[in-house]
């Protein structure tokens, strides 16, 4: 049995820790295609041509990355068993594109199997969940929350079918959040909002609603939010009781400004199943790494 420091040494190497309200992320398959507005200038196309994969068109499945959520759990289990993890769930494609239905069974294993990693699954396409969780689903796995990604006015409507799915937990990503859109958003049945602004290369520019998007494919840039947009959205939440979670103006980096909704950083998140509590990552320096010590993690795509 691995000791409580060397797993700490282990999960602090595999973490992606580049995401604000997730611990970590994993990546069951890889690539994705644009289905709305908010995919215009998705980040995964900057991720995945550092490892020569293509990002659009090809959903291939991950080959170094399906043991990771073991690690988390061999942890949990013998050392912290009431500790629980948030783990985004396929950051770079869609849990439920259509072209990975062949390896969502294996996936759904994997999650049953490791109870303290909570699998945040995020997708633009909220009409075909229900048609593909598992026969046990009941009314939703303990450690799955099921969100949709809602930017734009014209995919409002996602939260509706979302709440129609039976889950712990349902969220929305307001991101990238590129137009008001707080009016015409319904919150009943949603446990979770998060918000944020666009990031990425080239200019900064104003979402116009009348143009194609998918005439702008292939462009750089990030259209702007206004923080009132997400102000609203914050009061909206507020005035639900509903958890809210503000992650970033628009900037070309990710994760900038997390204080400039109210001048205060906003990260709040549901409960974790059972009574638990959420994990804290201990300070990377009291965590001794012998020099002679090689871990192999994940390969490069978490």
């Amino acid at each position: 049995m691995r000791s409580r420091e060397q797993l700490e040494r282990i999960i602090l190497r595999m973490m992606n820790k580049g995401i604000s309200w997730t611990h970590d992320t994993l990546n069951f398959w890889l690539g994705c295609d644009k289905v709305s507005e908010e995919c215009l200038h998705c980040y995964i196309y900057r991720v995945l041509r550092k490892f020569g994969l293509k990002a659009w068109g090809d959903v291939v499945k991950a080959k170094s990355t399906w043991g990771k959520s073991y690690i988390w759990e061999e942890y949990f289990s013998e050392y912290c068993p009431n500790e629980y993890m948030r783990m985004f769930t396929c950051s770079l494609s869609d849990f439920f594109h259509k072209k990975a239905d062949k390896w969502r069974p294996m996936a759904w294993a994997t999650i049953q199997n490791t109870p303290h990693c909570v699998y945040l699954i995020l997708t633009k396409r909220p009409e075909r969940i229900l048609k593909h969780l598992p026969a046990d689903w009941g009314e939703g796995y303990p450690n799955v929350w099921i969100g949709c990604s809602i930017g734009s006015n014209k995919t409002v409507y996602r939260a509706d079918v979302l709440r129609k799915i039976p889950a712990a937990i349902r969220f929305l990503s307001c991101e990238p959040l590129i137009e008001d859109i707080a009016d015409k958003l319904d919150l009943t049945g949603i446990q979770w909002v998060i918000a944020g602004g666009e990031s990425g290369e080239g200019k900064e520019y104003l979402y116009d609603p009348k143009k194609d998007w998918r005439k702008m494919d292939g462009e750089t840039g990030r259209r702007t939010m206004d923080l009132r947009w997400a102000y609203k959205l914050y009061m909206k939440a507020n005035d639900a009781g509903v958890p809210f979670f503000f992650k970033q103006v628009t900037s070309a980096r990710s994760g900038q400004g997390a204080d400039k909704l109210t001048g205060q950083v906003i990260h709040e998140f549901p409960a974790p199943p059972n009574g638990g509590v959420w994990w804290t990552p201990p300070a990377e320096e009291s965590v001794q790494r012998p020099a002679e010590e090689l871990v192999q993690i994940t390969g490069g795509i978490a």
